[in-house]
């Protein structure tokens, strides 16, 4: 697998900082290779920004990043809590599925070393970023996959999630909270 670049991209994205950006919320991430001599430079674009709808474009090291965030929304965590399960026995049941353990410390180290600042990343039980799981995607990149897109319906939060690479789905807590597709693109 070639190495992905999305820690860069998610610095470039972190310079959207302040109180506007406060409880931000990734609707929808876009990953793709350039062409060769495109997106050399950090660049971030704003794409879109209306109505608490903001789309965004970050292009580093020859990677692009495409994200739509819903600003000023505070997730609500669901009251089912299955991050302390032993999902152990279910894994090898599955073929194609998987289990992650995404613990509190990662998803705090992950923003500190992007610059995320949003506090809904803080905590005992914070919310996953969604680049975090979209590296964890991309860590796991097919040959010749070249673009990856991530919608997200719900939050997810640190503990278990659960990858069904058959369906292209995440869940957590007997929730969908994502769902991704792996494209080709042809020259």
């Amino acid at each position: 697998m070639e190495k992905n670049h999305l820690r860069a991209l998610a610095e470039v994205l972190a310079c959207l900082q302040g109180e506007r950006f406060a409880g931000a919320v990734i609707m929808r991430a876009e990953w793709s290779l350039l062409s060769a001599g495109e997106g050399q430079t950090e660049a971030l674009r704003v794409l879109r920004d209306r109505h608490g709808l903001m789309t965004v474009c970050c292009q580093a090291a020859g990677e692009q990043l495409l994200v739509t965030m819903l600003l000023g929304h505070k997730p609500v965590r669901p009251a089912v809590d299955m991050s302390t399960s032993d999902k152990s026995d279910l894994t090898c049941q599955m073929a194609g599925r998987e289990w992650w353990r995404i613990s509190a410390a990662e998803v705090r180290a992950f923003a500190a070393a992007v610059g995320d600042g949003n506090s809904i990343h803080q905590g005992d039980a914070p919310v996953i970023p969604g680049l975090l799981l979209l590296e964890k995607l991309l860590a796991q990149r097919p040959r010749g996959a070249a673009k990856l897109v991530l919608r997200f319906f719900h939050a997810a939060y640190a503990g278990f999630v659960f990858v069904d690479w058959p369906s292209g789905r995440l869940w957590q807590e007997e929730r969908c909270t994502a769902a991704f597709a792996w494209q080709e693109i042809k020259v």
